[in-house]
């Protein structure tokens, strides 16, 4: 008799509000998902951090709700997490400040002077990225030692929440390079290490940065004491793993040059995959979570802007109501072009120095709150139209756009196909969790991608 085992695969995708937790099968098909919300705090307005404790919490209370018999047959963990997420840890791996995320914006006075000391075009040069304040965690690294300089002295390592996350549960500092791209430290352009002239100019010790390692390799083995808090059986393998991003564009299969991605969710995102790098000011530059590829990304504000914009405009109509009835209707039948115009910048500008805010123009006393909505439709799909025109020229761009991401309905789709014309759109559900899953087959030596 022939006996079929089944081996289980966890991944944990790690985003700014929320974790989500799916069991998957080696097909990567997902037989189990568990969502644990949390919060981030706003402080003086620009200061957005989080509990790195609290995370981790989240994570503990969620693989709980777990069938207990289910969580003992995992046999790999592999995980995305939201980047930056700049953490400060003593040796242990204790967190000594709250994880100052991507939305930030402390660091202003310290990005214009690291800008200053390095130059822009070494800076692209060596990371790729320009350092913008909260998008680049060197200038939150500097804005801490400005501020905190005991907690700089004291700190031991300077990460991102997978390096917390893999101290806990490996007892192992470790980084990946689509989260160093994004320290401003690492030397992007020719996927090295961490670059020795930045790190001299802008006075930051090495030391204090953690081991790079690919994402998709095995950075070590669930201790004992991670075992007793969560459940999983000691000894499985934890896969390094890359920034959610990145993973989202393994899981949705843009790997090859020329490949385009949409994740329209809080955010909206377009990545484009390319087999050399291509800097450029106005966006940013990762490396990808497979070897010998590179991510051209930008973002702005997208199902939170129309979340803030029914709040104020249709503050009459229920949630359900406004999403699965009335906008749908409006994409369908009534949108069209308006002269009133929106500038997607209600949660500042990921790409400027410079803190910049929204605002609508072009408006007339015959402007209804439908033309509002039409305009913000149309705005915050501006970095998506900058990145295809930027690059339009300098990489093959395919005509098949992957679109996945929690605000893909029926009338997202539709707006998209209608809007970007030169353009088709194909849906991928879960790119993130099938992105871990396939990094932790990698990991396994399962799938050479």
């Amino acid at each position: 008799m022939i006996v079929l085992f089944t081996m289980y695969i966890l991944s944990a995708d790690f985003g700014t509000s929320s974790l989500k937790l799916k069991l998957l099968d080696e097909s990567l098909a997902i037989l189990r998902s568990i969502r644990v919300p949390y919060r981030y705090e706003v402080l003086e307005r620009v200061h957005v951090q989080i509990d790195p404790d609290t995370v981790f919490k989240a994570f503990v209370n969620g693989i709980h709700r777990f069938d207990d018999f289910l969580i003992k047959k995992v046999e790999a963990l592999s995980l995305c997490v939201l980047c930056p997420s700049l953490i400060a840890m003593d040796t242990q791996g204790r967190p000594l400040y709250p994880a100052i995320i991507h939305l930030d914006r402390r660091s202003e006075v310290q990005a214009k002077q690291a800008l200053e000391k390095v130059g822009k075009n070494r800076f692209l040069e060596i990371n790729g990225n320009l350092p913008f304040p909260g998008g680049i965690s060197v200038t939150s690294i500097l804005w801490l030692k400005e501020h905190h300089p005991d907690l700089y002295s004291n700190a031991s390592i300077f990460g991102h929440l997978n390096t917390y996350l893999h101290k806990i549960f490996t007892g192992r500092f470790a980084i990946d390079p689509t989260n160093a791209s994004f320290t401003g430290l690492y030397e992007t352009i020719k996927r090295g290490g961490w670059s020795k002239e930045l790190c001299e100019i802008l006075d930051i010790d090495r030391a204090k940065l953690p081991c790079i390692v690919p994402s998709s390799d095995v950075v070590g083995r669930l201790n004992r004491q991670a075992s007793s808090y969560t459940g999983l059986m000691e000894g499985i393998p934890v896969v390094m793993g890359a920034n959610d991003t990145s993973s989202a564009a393994l899981g949705a299969g843009a790997v090859l040059p020329g490949s385009i991605l949409n994740i329209s969710g809080s955010n909206e995102i377009i990545t484009i995959t390319t087999d050399r790098p291509c800097p450029h000011e106005r966006v940013y530059l990762r490396t990808h979570a497979v070897k010998d590829r590179w991510l051209i990304l930008a973002i702005t504000i997208g199902g939170g802007a129309l979340e803030w914009f029914r709040r104020g405009f249709f503050s009459e109509m229920e949630p359900r109501r406004f999403y699965d009835h009335y906008l749908p209707d409006f994409v369908q039948n009534r949108l069209s072009e308006t002269d009133v115009v929106f500038s997607p910048y209600l949660a500042g500008d990921r790409h400027s120095i410079a803190q910049k805010k929204a605002s609508f123009s072009g408006i007339t006393l015959d402007s209804g709150r439908e033309d509002f909505l039409a305009a913000l439709l149309l705005g915050i799909f501006e970095p998506i139209h900058m990145v295809l025109e930027i690059y339009e020229e300098k990489v093959d761009l395919q005509k098949v756009i992957l679109l996945t991401g929690g605000m893909v309905d029926d009338a997202y789709f539709r707006f998209k196909a209608k809007y970007f014309k030169d353009f088709s759109f194909k849906r991928v559900d879960e790119a993130s969790t099938l992105g871990n899953g396939k990094l932790a087959l990698m990991g396994l030596g399962l799938d050479t991608q």
